[in-house]
């Protein structure tokens, strides 16, 4: 229960950043947001690491290996174009289009992990696509613009994607017993350097200098809730059930980012939007749940 439990915090603690984030990247870039956020949870975790096993410091080189490359797909990429949908597209929509990587890492849980694929996959992906069908805005001309627009709606798209090749690889890690607190830790600390490469070739380094305080604050909170807090409630959560069982129930947060969304970034809230995020999460449940 308690896995559950951690899973559904995590969901929370992620809808909550979002609408933060949001906020920030109204006029601020993606790549120096995504760079300063990890850097806070970095230091937010290190401070939580102090308080777990020293053995853990240690890594084999194949260890090191998949934490780069759950770090790349999660954070570097994943995170990213998800930034990009938070900023194109709103909270609601982002939110709940990336929400449905648990369809993905079902079927690399299964590849991947030997974790047993059941028949609801079958009734649950055609509720997800469809939901992601009504959630983007298609019918927005403002959208279909240039190439940028047209791959702003397809970002939450591949932010679920790369998620579900992250998480899995982190599941994979815990299952040969590395510390989830440890996990999370490094997960983020790796994964600094590439983000300081990119902010740097963009030039997007330089809007340090404009970013007020209370941007700083905003990143800041943003970044110790959904890397830090909710990071370390997912990985406990992985650490303790099925990738294919905590995967989609930490996918819930679409619920919460609706109700955010409205009260804090005033989203408009339209029939499609709502039907949508509701198959999507009828199928994460579907999921999750038979």
């Amino acid at each position: 229960m308690i896995g559950e439990v951690l899973a559904l915090f995590a969901s929370f603690c992620w809808a909550l950043a979002a609408v933060l984030y949001k906020k920030v990247l109204e006029h601020k870039g993606y790549f120096i947001v995504n760079l300063l956020r990890v850097a806070f949870a970095s230091i937010f975790l290190a401070f939580i690491f102090l308080f777990i096993n020293a053995y853990s410091l240690f890594l084999a080189s194949k260890e090191l290996f998949f934490f780069i490359f759950a770090a790349v797909n999660g954070i570097v990429i994943g995170d990213t174009l998800y930034f990009i949908g938070l900023k194109r597209i709103g909270v609601s929509r982002t939110q709940s289009i990336s929400s449905s990587y648990p369809l993905y890492s079902m079927l690399l849980a299964a590849i991947f992990l030997n974790e047993k694929l059941n028949f609801t996959i079958i009734l649950a992906t055609p509720l997800i696509v469809f939901g992601i069908i009504l959630v983007i805005p298609i019918e927005e001309k403002t959208y279909l613009v240039d190439r940028f627009s047209m791959f702003s709606l397809v970002a939450p798209v591949l932010t679920a994607f790369f998620w579900s090749i992250s998480l899995i690889t982190f599941k994979f890690i815990l299952i040969n017993g590395c510390n989830p607190i440890f996990a999370v830790f490094i997960n983020r600390v790796i994964s600094l350097p590439f983000l300081f490469f990119i902010a740097a070739s963009t030039k997007e380094l330089t809007q340090i200098r404009n970013l007020s305080k209370l941007d700083l604050f905003l990143v800041a909170i943003a970044g110790i809730i959904s890397l830090g807090i909710g990071g370390i409630s997912l990985f406990l959560s992985l650490s303790s059930l099925n990738a294919s069982k905590a995967i989609p129930l930490s996918s819930i947060s679409p619920f919460f980012a609706f109700i955010l969304a409205f009260i804090y970034n005033k989203e408009k809230l339209n029939a499609k939007i709502i039907a949508g995020t509701t198959f999507i999460i009828m199928g994460v449940i579907l999921l999750t749940l038979f």
